[in-house]
């Protein structure tokens, strides 16, 4: 089973930021194909994992982790969600990036 994630988080690692879902979601619908009362489920499965992902949110505890692993659910099932989740990261990276950049610079001054 470990052996079958290892592999599955490789072929999710190689292929660029902002691709990266796309590319999973294609993967998916050549590999298993789903009826569609499957991928209503799934996806409806993933919204209410976002719900409480959102519920967490304001309660103390991993409420980000348990929103983003919803819409990932989402994401396996829908292209266009998968296209919003790849441009998210995308701005998640930059934004991500800015912050540490000024983290940096102003560590770098009061020493």
């Amino acid at each position: 089973m470990f052996d079958t994630l290892q592999q599955r988080w490789r072929q999710f690692a190689a292929v660029p930021p902002g691709q990266r879902f796309e590319a999973h979601f294609d993967r998916r619908q050549q590999t298993r194909p789903r009826g569609l009362h499957q991928k209503i489920l799934a996806g409806g499965g993933g919204i209410l994992v976002m719900g409480a992902g959102l519920f967490f949110m304001l309660a103390p505890g991993p409420g980000i982790l348990i929103f983003l692993i919803g819409a990932l659910l989402v994401a396996e099932e829908s292209l266009t969600v998968a296209r919003l989740v790849d441009g998210a990261d995308l701005r998640l990276r930059r934004l991500a990036a800015w912050v540490l950049a000024r983290w940096r610079q102003r560590s770098g001054r009061t020493r």
